[in-house]
């Protein structure tokens, strides 16, 4: 078997294992417990709690059991598996997205994401990420984005929107659940939410975000997601599903001009002050214009 796939049947095993075991984690109140600081994040914005840790865990043993060599980029922590002078694939991986929910007790937006990678051309090459609430599994290789029905194997293949322009039928995520991200939002975005409010009234902002957002915006349920202040370890795990659906990551200037966000395994624990992923170039260039071009203050 080639190292590819010993990587991701092992990741494979991984993902339907924790599918079968979180549920009755959170029946059994299982590691709600804190246990540490997330690396690059206050104690405010994220911790580090058993489920967390259980979930990496599980990770790096099944990674070890694919007898090949391996840097691993968690949300937690940094490590290489097996020979580290000949790395075969990097791994980018939020564990476990959606510990301050399952912390307070909210069954709501529990995911796993990942991305393998190759480590010579920092370009993906096949990326994971399972919807524990809802028991969906996405698989995003160079034939796109499919979607698997836990409970019954379905698959199904996935589109992103083509959308170029924000309308009534726009869904914008932006994650709002915590006090620090719902004041950087109400203040980038006050007035633009004024002119949705009056040439959009229909459209829709959904209240969360982190890796968990990049699956739906492979599927098409999302058009953009809006972030201020965003750790790249919100990000970099899903950027696989960016790569197999042809979406658009972005970081933002002060002055409103789109870079595009490339993974750099040397600035894991940063941020990004202003951060857009999006169905398309010209939605992404859209938003920033509706932005700027009714907020005189933004800058």
């Amino acid at each position: 078997m080639s190292n590819f796939l010993n990587v991701t049947s092992q990741i494979d095993q991984f993902f339907r294992e924790l599918m079968e075991l979180i549920p009755q984690f959170y029946v059994d109140g299982f590691g709600k417990n804190s246990i540490g600081l997330v690396p690059g994040r206050l104690e405010t914005e994220d911790v580090q709690i058993g489920l967390d840790e259980f979930c990496e865990n599980l990770l790096i043993e099944k990674l070890r059991a694919s007898n090949c060599s391996l840097r691993l980029f968690s949300e937690h922590t940094q490590l290489n598996i097996g020979d580290s002078s000949e790395i075969n694939y990097f791994i980018t991986c939020d564990p476990f997205d959606g510990s301050g929910h399952y912390m307070r007790g909210l069954p709501a937006e529990w995911w796993t994401v990942l991305t393998v990678w190759d480590p010579k051309s920092l370009v993906p090459v096949w990326a994971c990420a399972a919807d524990f609430i809802r028991k969906e599994i996405y698989f995003a290789d160079s034939n796109g984005v499919k979607l698997e029905i836990y409970s019954t194997g379905e698959i199904i293949n996935l589109q992103s929107s083509k959308d170029t322009k924000v309308s009534n039928d726009s869904i914008i995520a932006c994650y709002i659940m915590s006090p620090k991200y719902l004041r950087l939002l109400g203040n980038k975005l006050n007035n633009f939410t004024k002119i949705m409010e009056s040439q959009f009234p229909k459209m829709r902002f959904w209240p969360d975000g982190g890796a968990c957002s990049y699956p739906w915006l492979s599927r098409g349920m999302t058009n953009a997601y809006v972030m201020f202040d965003e750790p790249r370890t919100e990000i970099d795990p899903g950027l696989g599903f960016v790569w197999a659906s042809g979406l658009k990551v972005y970081s933002v200037s002060k002055s409103g001009n789109l870079e595009e966000y490339v993974f750099d395994p040397n600035k894991s624990s940063e941020s990004i002050p202003w951060f857009i992923a999006s169905c398309t170039e010209d939605f992404a260039k859209d938003i920033v214009d509706l932005i700027f071009g009714y907020n005189e203050n933004s800058q």
